[in-house]
């Protein structure tokens, strides 16, 4: 590989792991902000613990959600 394909492939890198931590940061709530009361899948109620962490979704669905990734 040249230095230049190199130096492209690692500003590649660098920009998409930059949009996956903004994209994860974007979800956080603002300190002293719960998340929703009410699962943002299927409607359940979200308990206080999740919620004081800002979790959108009830254990289920996130559970579900996991497995489905890289299906």
């Amino acid at each position: 590989m040249s230095e230049r394909m190199i130096e492209r492939d690692e500003a590649t890198q660098n920009w998409l792991k930059d949009s996956q931590v903004n994209s994860i940061r974007s979800r956080i709530p603002p300190k002293g902000q719960l998340g929703p009361e009410d699962c943002q899948e299927c409607g359940n109620d979200i308990p206080m613990k999740r919620r004081e962490h800002g979790y959108e979704l009830c254990v289920a669905c996130a559970e579900r959600r996991e497995r489905n990734v890289g299906r």
